[in-house]
């Protein structure tokens, strides 16, 4: 019987660029793939869809089946999984689920998958591609966004612009062996209808957080990945988060993150950053093992406490093994 096996790296997404649309283009993002969260599953065909160890993510799982076998006219498949990802927690739960159920699947019923499938039948990157590149090629991640107003008529998030298409690749880097402490405080979950009803009622963003966020990243974070410069690139992505879209999202998840912030900053870091809506914060320093006992006891002390780990970036995107000796 074969077996396939589903290692998905998780996603940090660090902001939108454009939600201005001045000049004939919204969204765009900036983004990174890491390790760890991430999920782990194994599967087996099977006559009936069977999900063991997902948690809150069974629902989806099961409707990600659905889906595909109205796309494709497959039988189902038994799902194990040993390691997921928080759900609504800003690192792209849904996204890499959704991914590896299509691919372990598709790998089940011989169904060859080009990138433009993966695009569509995931309904995925109506707003962001991250989360997609991410699970393709990991590494550092820069997309272009949508035509406006003709890709794209109005301001909506991706779960709600499924006839958007993904942007355009502009760049996929290799992202140095750098420590990340990823600090997940008990913020709140931000989705839905929540979140369409921000993306309406609060833009168009001014022109000129583009231009901050453009300048930031093009001539802080780009050149230095390039020279491998730790603390320029912190700072650069620090300054890329201090305005338009992703001051938004920080002020929505309010005290525990501006918290987490002002702890990253105070502990010596060299910048930090909330992923998507969070409240999930990466933060980058020279030796993440040594500052997590101190970011342990700070999530400690907040109201609903929170959890922390140590991870790098993913330069590879999922690992697919198909075992046919199984």
């Amino acid at each position: 019987m074969t077996v396939v096996h589903v290692d998905t790296p998780s996603r940090l997404h660090f902001g939108l660029i454009d939600l201005n649309g001045d000049i004939g283009r919204i969204d765009g993002s900036i983004g990174l793939a890491i390790d760890d969260p991430g999920f782990s599953l194994t599967a087996r065909a099977s006559d009936e869809t069977v999900v063991l160890g997902a948690g809150v993510h069974e629902n989806r799982v099961r409707a990600t089946v659905t889906r595909l076998q109205d796309a494709w006219d497959v039988g189902g498949a038994e799902f194990r999984f040993a390691r997921t990802i928080p759900l609504h927690s800003g690192l792209g739960a849904g996204t890499q689920l959704i991914l590896a159920v299509m691919h372990s699947l598709g790998r089940l019923y011989g169904i060859t998958l080009a990138q433009d499938d993966v695009m569509r039948l995931s309904g995925r990157g109506g707003a962001s591609g991250i989360g997609l590149h991410a699970f393709l090629e990991g590494g550092f991640i820069v997309d272009g966004g949508h035509g406006f107003p003709g890709r794209k008529q109005s301001y909506l998030p991706s779960a709600a612009s499924t006839d958007a298409g993904v942007g355009p690749l502009l760049l996929r880097q290799e992202f140095p062996n750098w420590d990340i402490l990823l600090m997940i405080p008990a913020g709140r979950h931000i989705s839905g209808e929540e979140e369409v009803r921000l993306f309406q009622g609060l833009c168009p963003m001014p022109p000129e957080a583009a231009m901050h966020i453009c300048h930031a990243l093009v001539m802080g974070m780009l050149p230095a990945l390039a020279e491998r410069d730790l603390p320029t690139f912190g700072r650069s992505l620090e300054q890329s988060q201090s305005v338009g879209w992703k001051q938004v999202e920080i002020d929505a998840q309010g005290e525990v993150v501006h918290r987490t912030l002002a702890f990253a900053r105070d502990s010596g870091a060299h910048g930090a950053a909330m992923s998507s809506w969070g409240p999930a914060t990466a933060v980058f320093v020279d030796d993440a093992e040594d500052l997590k006992p101190e970011a342990d006891a700070f999530l400690e002390s907040l109201p609903n406490g929170g959890v922390c780990l140590v991870t790098k970036a993913n330069n590879i995107g999922a690992r697919i093994v198909v075992d046919d000796t199984a």
